[in-house]
């Protein structure tokens, strides 16, 4: 009997105002602010919160590797770590915390009133 591999997809999405003004520009940002970039995802919910931009979640293998991720997504829309709040939790749910490494594709994005909001399911 064959073994059969699946990829493990996690989705991350931000908001990146860029789109407002220039969708084709804004996915062409995207693509290059991610490309190369990689993480361990795993068991550790990182979210962090602000009064002025969206939530943002990511799976990861530790806190401090969910923050390195984030912060990589808030420098690509020049936001500052430091002004929001961190929130980290552990789950032992075995298929959501998952551990891997994991590199983010663009498949799609769609267009919203505060701008682009890409969908990037991590392969």
């Amino acid at each position: 009997m064959a073994t059969r591999t699946r990829s493990l997809t996690k989705i991350f999405r931000y908001h990146l105002p860029l789109a407002v003004t220039d969708p084709e520009a804004a996915m062409q940002s995207m693509a290059d602010h991610w490309r190369g970039f990689s993480w361990r995802c795993g068991p550790v919910i990182v979210k962090w919160f602000s009064d002025s931009l969206p939530e943002l979640q990511v799976w990861a293998e530790t806190e401090t590797e969910g923050r390195r991720v984030i912060s990589h997504a808030l420098s690509h829309i020049g936001a500052d770590p430091t002004t929001g709040e961190w929130y980290s939790a552990t789950v032992s749910n075995k298929r959501n915390g998952k551990i891997g490494t994991v590199s983010p594709t663009l498949v799609s994005a769609s267009q919203t009133e505060k701008g682009l909001r890409p969908h990037l399911p991590i392969l």
